[in-house]
């Protein structure tokens, strides 16, 4: 009977310990930018894993038909392939964060692996001229799947990055993620929400994206109909 309980005790604090490592609002391990309470009728909405040179364009002509500012988390090794969207994205009003060059499982990783991550992402996207976006003077960084640990914040703070994951998932990598599921769960948000979605995928630079781009634009029509504004991270947690 003393085993069966120290095993379920081992299993439950193992389960304790994955759930705050990727639950995307759980702060136990170190403060992220998740949302904002300021109570203004603003959400973010932000995508990972781009550029896409397939969809990201598409994207961004949506975004503009709402008058939309939107974050993207960029891949390292994307970006080294699309200097010219990256400036595109700049030039309209877009704010760009980290999200490593190879989309690693960060916990997995070394404080010197983390770093390195950082850092070639960094490079590959000030190639193209464009720096990342700051908030409070520090550039913004989304673990790949929302995973973090303690030591991984700290190498993320360490290398000037303030890290940032979500309050709403849209599940728009699930195979049997449909544009009416994305947006129906994007409408969902509320003042003050983070939007997680995907312009793009880690398995390949120009995957099939045209669901959640689709979905975007239904659930801009909803929610502006609804009286929001749709802004950059840095926008919706500026003081």
């Amino acid at each position: 009977m003393k085993r069966v309980g120290a095993g379920a005790a081992v299993l439950g604090a193992a389960g304790f310990c994955v759930f705050h490592g990727q639950w995307p609002t759980s702060q136990l391990y170190g403060a992220t930018i998740c949302r904002s309470r300021s109570g203004e009728r603003k959400i973010a909405f932000t995508y990972d894993d781009g550029p896409n040179p397939a969809h990201t364009p598409k994207l961004m002509q949506v975004l503009e038909r709402y008058d939309a500012k939107a974050t993207f988390f960029l891949i390292g090794r994307w970006a080294e392939r699309e200097p010219e969207l990256i400036r595109e994205l700049h030039a309209a009003g877009h704010a760009i964060g980290n999200h490593t060059h190879t989309h690693p499982t960060m916990p997995l990783l070394s404080t010197a692996g983390v770093t390195e991550e950082l850092a070639r992402c960094r490079a590959a996207v000030e190639a193209s001229g464009v720096e990342f976006t700051p908030v409070d003077g520090q550039a913004m960084m989304r673990p790949p799947y929302g995973r973090r640990r303690p030591g991984t914040l700290r190498a993320m703070r360490a290398a000037g990055y303030v890290p940032v994951t979500w309050s709403v998932t849209c599940y728009d990598w699930r195979r049997t993620a449909t544009e009416g599921k994305i947006a129906r769960r994007a409408q969902r948000a509320i003042e003050g929400d983070v939007i997680l979605l995907h312009d793009g995928s880690h398995t390949g630079p120009a995957i099939d994206r045209s669901n959640s781009v689709a979905a975007t634009e239904d659930a801009l029509r909803k929610l502006s109909a609804d009286g929001y504004r749709f802004v950059t991270v840095p926008e919706l947690v500026a003081q």
